[in-house]
């Protein structure tokens, strides 16, 4: 990736403190695009690598955001970087804080870059949900649907009990640990344990905790 201009002496010296991690945009140098009135890439985890004009596109999407919200907060955005189907995915977390000069006017924008790698074996779980975040959006509300206790059917069902055990392990008939489970496939629309499996593993219903009775 380029190297972009360091705006002064005292962002460069932040930026030795942090090798990589960190970047000063001076604003006076890089051109306003059109896109920016579209917010094309705000609100979005961004799938392809950071070239220098989507940089460009997406820090001043940020500096107008920032300066129609509140200005001194910090914008903070997910990126995937994979230059091709061999390599590895690797998730970085950005965040973008906005420098204005005495007179209001947007001077740099600094953007600090962490490696969720990083974050070991925590980082797994998080990798889950950016792979998936299109389908964890999509079906929030059918999840939301769900009672306590179909959660908790769907945790015992995804730790690999049958209807009989299940029914043995929360005290209730063969018969309404099956009419759960109808609700539950009517409710989240799937065809087959797969699909169970995947709300349970990405909406972390496979840790439910149990219902006292």
């Amino acid at each position: 990736m380029e190297t972009w201009d360091i705006a002064n002496k005292h962002a460069e010296s932040i930026a030795k403190l942090f090798p990589d991690q960190i970047k000063v945009f001076d604003l006076k140098k890089i051109k306003k695009r059109d896109e920016v009135d579209a917010h094309t890439l705000l609100h979005k985890h961004i799938r392809e690598p950071l070239t220098k004009e989507i940089w460009e596109t997406l820090i001043w999407e940020v500096v107008d955001f920032l300066m129609t919200n509140k200005m001194h907060n910090v914008y903070c955005f997910f990126y995937r970087q994979k230059n091709d189907e061999f390599s590895e995915v690797i998730w970085t977390l950005s965040c973008a804080k906005l420098n204005i000069d005495d007179k209001g006017i947007p001077e740099e924008m600094v953007v600090f870059s962490y490696d969720l790698k990083l974050l070991g074996e925590k980082s797994k779980r998080l990798y889950r949900v950016l792979e998936n975040d299109e389908f964890i959006k999509e079906n929030f509300n059918k999840v939301s649907s769900l009672t306590r206790r179909e959660k908790e059917i769907i945790q015992l069902l995804a730790s690999g009990m049958s209807s009989p055990e299940i029914a043995n392990s929360v005290f209730l008939s063969v018969h309404t640990v099956n009419t759960h489970r109808k609700n539950i496939i009517n409710k989240l629309h799937i065809k087959n344990f797969s699909g169970l499996l995947k709300y349970a593993d990405l909406f972390d219903l496979n840790t439910t905790n149990k219902i006292s009775l």
